[in-house]
């Protein structure tokens, strides 16, 4: 990409003398011209808009198309854009692949921290090409080339991969965003070229296949490592003590000269800090006291009120990042699911019942258990006596079987329990005991939702009923919900799915829930 591209490191407008070390340490030749460039699908737009005189209003209806399949027709400005980038693109895609794909750290000095020596300006551009990957992907499924579409989904998802594998917090989180953007593309969202069995399950594969995400404990021992430096750096002088403390004002913390020339054992501060991640890396909440100021006369207590005041600047991020991963978790698992639900349309011509009943009427099983063979659980569904009920005595074993797909991260559920539900009403895509046809209901149909109750996976009666979900998210103790902070994720019919705002406009949502809504738009 660099050879291709130029160097990424040196495109910030800052003085990055060595940036010919970043060639270096990639074995390039740095007076070697580069053969490619790329411009954001938004930037191509913002230029266009301008040249074409466009207000702002204008301008923005643009973009939001972006998002939904388009097709040179609609928008023919677009034709030069797709010439430059899509050799760029391909590119990626096949850097993607390699196990490895690293960003050199650069350091412009002997005595730089491993903190000043990370660039970020290589997972802005890691952003940038998801941006783009998701512009032509969509693009790709407004002209029916679904398989080239479900190449740029899995792109961008191995680049939020990779992104993450760079190990600190920050690399970590961008990750998390990118699969977010792969996760909430919507291959099926063209009513004019539907993905096929074949093409649904070659997406799902290759979603199972993804490298996997560096653990807690990888990103922990980066940031400690980047933590301990930066430490030491104070100690011997080569970072301001004073501009760290003038960074903390802002969250109330008193300075003075007094203060910042009082001695600070930093055994003491680096034993503590340790301390900290030692605790982290355990999966505990780490609870540190609210410190605004270090006026004490007593050296040690100085400098353990010095590191706790220091690791308010990275355990919260911590938290949220946890936070941030298993929200993803949770969509990812929303999305799978709506991909199997258009597999069952696609071998039955309808969607699965809200449950299924026996000759009399009587509910047996629910939808969650319809679609085991869909999740690849084709071994639980084997053991499954699908002609009793739910809570026969054969069948009430698998009660507290766990089915990750139906296990939302953040809820932290006791064995057997799911958030995951589908909405049931004359209105909605499921009836209590016959699948409806997708070709019922638009392009923009929620397929599955999150729910505030926990109920049992097996359990039929259980699913939200359209009243109590029409109210809104967050609204009803029995209605939409999650542990995840202000919102919820969705899961739609175009095998799309992302989180949703408890603030998001009801009209809207509730055209979502019963398949009117003419856009998907957050």
């Amino acid at each position: 990409m660099v050879a291709a591209l130029g160097d990424i490191a040196d495109n910030d407008g800052q003085d990055r003398a060595p940036a010919a070390q970043y060639y270096q340490k990639l074995g390039l030749d740095p007076e070697v011209a580069p053969t490619m460039s790329y411009i954001e699908p938004y930037e191509f737009l913002d230029q266009y808009a301008s040249a074409e005189g466009l207000d702002e209003e204008q301008a923005w209806e643009l973009y939001d198309q972006l998002s939904q399949p388009w097709t040179l027709d609609e928008f023919p400005m677009m034709e030069p854009w797709l010439e430059q980038n899509g050799p760029v693109l391909d590119l990626l895609a096949e850097a993607v692949r390699y196990p490895a794909f690293r960003f050199p750290v650069l350091r412009d000095s002997d005595n730089a921290t491993l903190h000043n020596s990370h660039s970020f300006d290589e997972i802005h551009t890691a952003r940038s090409f998801a941006r783009m990957l998701q512009a032509r992907a969509y693009y790709r499924i407004g002209t029916g080339e679904i398989d080239g579409a479900i190449d740029d989904v899995i792109s961008c998802a191995r680049l939020g991969r990779h992104t993450a594998s760079q190990g600190t917090m920050v690399s970590c989180l961008v990750g998390i965003a990118l699969e977010g953007v792969a996760g909430s593309v919507a291959i099926a969202a063209s009513q004019d070229a539907q993905p096929s069995t074949e093409q649904i399950q070659r997406l799902i594969d290759e979603l199972d296949a993804l490298p996997p995400r560096p653990t807690t404990a990888q990103m922990l021992l980066a940031e400690r490592y980047v933590a301990l430096d930066y430490l030491q750096s104070l100690a011997h002088g080569d970072e301001s003590l004073a501009e760290l403390f003038s960074n903390w004002e802002h969250r109330g913390f008193q300075s003075n000269i007094a203060v910042v020339k009082s001695p600070i054992d930093w055994n003491i501060v680096t034993q503590r800090v340790n301390e900290h991640f030692d605790v982290l890396a355990t999966g505990q909440a780490l609870q540190l006291p609210d410190i605004k100021s270090l006026s004490t006369p007593i050296i040690g207590e100085r400098s353990r009120r010095f590191a706790d005041m220091f690791g308010t600047q990275y355990v919260p991020g911590f938290q949220a990042s946890a936070e941030a991963e298993h929200r993803l978790e949770c969509m990812k698992n929303l999305q799978r699911i709506s991909l199997a639900m258009l597999l069952y349309e696609r071998e039955y011509g309808t969607l699965p019942p809200a449950y299924s009943v026996d000759a009399a009427g009587k509910p047996l099983h629910s939808w969650r258990v319809l679609l085991l063979p869909y999740l690849g659980e084709q071994k639980l569904w084997s053991k499954l006596r699908l002609d009793e009920s739910w809570d026969s005595e054969h069948n009430r074993q698998f009660h507290d079987v766990v089915v990750s797909r139906y296990q939302c991260p953040s809820a932290e559920l006791p064995p057997g329990q799911t958030t995951y539900s589908v909405v049931v009403g004359e209105d909605t895509a499921f009836h209590r005991s016959e699948g409806k046809a997708l070709d019922d209901f638009g392009a923009h149909l929620a397929l599955v939702v999150e729910r505030e109750q926990a109920v049992c996976w097996m359990d039929p009666m259980s699913e939200l009923p359209q009243s109590i979900a029409f109210e809104g998210i967050n609204r009803n103790n029995a209605g939409l919900g999650s542990l995840h902070l202000g919102g919820l994720n969705i899961g739609f019919r175009d095998g799309g799915a992302t989180f949703i705002s408890e603030t998001y406009e009801l009209s809207k949502l509730q055209g979502w829930l019963d398949g009117t809504a003419e856009t998907r738009d957050w």
